[in-house]
């Protein structure tokens, strides 16, 4: 079993940027991560509590990042921003195995890791806007909206007999 949640209204808007004022509308993906919307975080797996304060766009992207890692490698290693600790992911079979430095070992079917990474980004992608309005104007959080939240155009369907049947 995996929790992995944040709470919008306990995120903070940013830690620094120019004149200690970030403007979400213009910042870049690197500082809107690492420097902006940090809060508690729950983060347990099985009896394994990983929960703290951490960049939620950090842990969204490295989580994401992590579970793609684990569709072809047998370990991974993400590092949280800010000194959050080192978190070190070992993929058997359809269990991954995960750890933040010497902290317990949780265990957790890939699957079910795989669907929270996903669910847990997509909710920073739509809460976040919602609390840091400009946030909703900046072009790299525009193009990872239309990666996660998005679904592709669907393709027409060819009718028969063509546009000039009758």
């Amino acid at each position: 079993m995996i929790e992995l949640d944040f709470l919008p209204e306990d995120t903070a808007g940013h830690d620094r940027g120019p004149r200690g004022k970030m403007d979400f509308a213009t910042a870049d993906l690197y500082d809107l991560t690492y420097e902006a919307f940090r809060g508690p975080i729950t983060f347990a797996i099985d009896d394994a509590d990983y929960s703290g304060t951490y960049p939620v766009l950090d842990v969204a992207l490295g989580l994401i990042g992590v579970t793609k890692d684990l569709a072809t490698k047998k370990r991974t290693r993400y590092c949280v921003a800010e000194g959050g600790g080192d978190f070190h992911f070992e993929r058997k079979g359809d269990l991954v195995f995960a750890r933040l430095s010497r902290e317990p070992k949780g265990t957790v079917a890939y699957v079910e890791f795989c669907d929270a990474a996903k669910a847990f980004m997509k909710k920073a992608l739509q809460e976040l806007p919602r609390k840091f309005p400009d946030l909703s104007k900046n072009s790299e959080i525009q193009a990872l909206t239309r990666s996660y939240l998005q679904r592709p155009p669907s393709r027409p369907v060819a009718q028969r007999g063509g546009p000039t049947a009758r």
